[in-house]
């Protein structure tokens, strides 16, 4: 169905009102959202499939929510986007902590509502969502026993953020069914080495702890379970000021079969 003018004006007029976005999102009618990174650039190197018809998917980290409407856009009967429920749920540092905890309670909700909450709303009602829902947990609290299973469960350039990526991928394997795929991309500083080393990159302020190389995620995805892995690629992300470069390394993982 077509919009409006109004229709048009008022996403025009929700998207102005969020001051913070990380995914540039194309929604039609010369509306974009003012991201940092224009994904749909890149999605050549995550080979997914053309058509997800039928497939229920996992989003772990879902920030603005470019892939898990994507996924929907494919055809997924269900996506589950998990975000953290707030700005303070990261894996911060205590020192960091402490300065969080000092803001007023005004000032927390702002961010949460800038930084976590809004966009992903104005994107799914830009698109007319009816497939995607979010859920607000640490990829840590991720249990098959609450959210059953998925077809694919996706991991975009977020286990650096976390202090124990290796915890986080055996959640996602628990909610990978066993017919099911992994998609997980990583930044890394070391893409050539042939070695499975990581690098400690943490700093007080930031919420940024580990960059690993590719053979060493291979090495971390065989140890939790899937056993093969397919479909690797590697790209340079750029921001849209063509200013900020990342290595990134894609690859589908797939679990051991009994």
């Amino acid at each position: 169905m077509a919009r409006t003018q109004q229709q048009i004006d008022d996403l025009k007029r929700k998207i102005a009102q969020i001051q913070s976005w990380y995914h540039r999102i194309d929604l039609g009618d010369d509306i974009e959202t003012p991201g940092h990174f224009r994904m749909a650039d890149y999605l050549k190197y995550y080979n997914f499939p053309e058509r997800m018809d039928g497939m229920r998917v996992l989003d772990v980290g879902a920030s603005t929510g470019f892939f898990a409407y994507e996924f929907e856009r494919r055809g997924a009967a269900e996506v589950v986007a998990v975000e953290l429920p707030s700005w303070e749920a990261h894996d911060w540092t205590p020192r960091y902590r402490a300065e969080l905890a000092a803001k007023s309670d005004q000032e927390k909700k702002t961010v949460d509502r800038e930084v976590m909450f809004d966009g992903f709303t104005v994107v799914g009602e830009g698109y007319r969502s009816t497939r995607t829902k979010r859920i607000w947990k640490a990829i840590y609290d991720l249990r098959a026993a609450e959210l059953g299973t998925f077809d694919l469960v996706f991991s975009g350039a977020m286990l650096m953020h976390v202090r124990d990526p290796i915890l986080g991928i055996q959640r996602m394997r628990e909610c990978c069914k066993p017919s099911g795929r992994l998609i997980v991309s990583i930044s890394t500083t070391m893409m050539d080495s042939p070695d499975p080393v990581a690098r400690f990159v943490g700093e007080w302020n930031q919420c940024n702890w580990w960059q690993m190389s590719p053979a060493a995620l291979d090495s971390i995805l065989n140890c939790c379970d899937f056993t093969h892995i397919d479909h690797r690629d590697r790209y340079t992300l750029q921001d849209v000021t063509g200013q900020f470069h990342d290595p990134t390394y894609v690859c589908h993982a797939f679990p051991r079969q009994e």
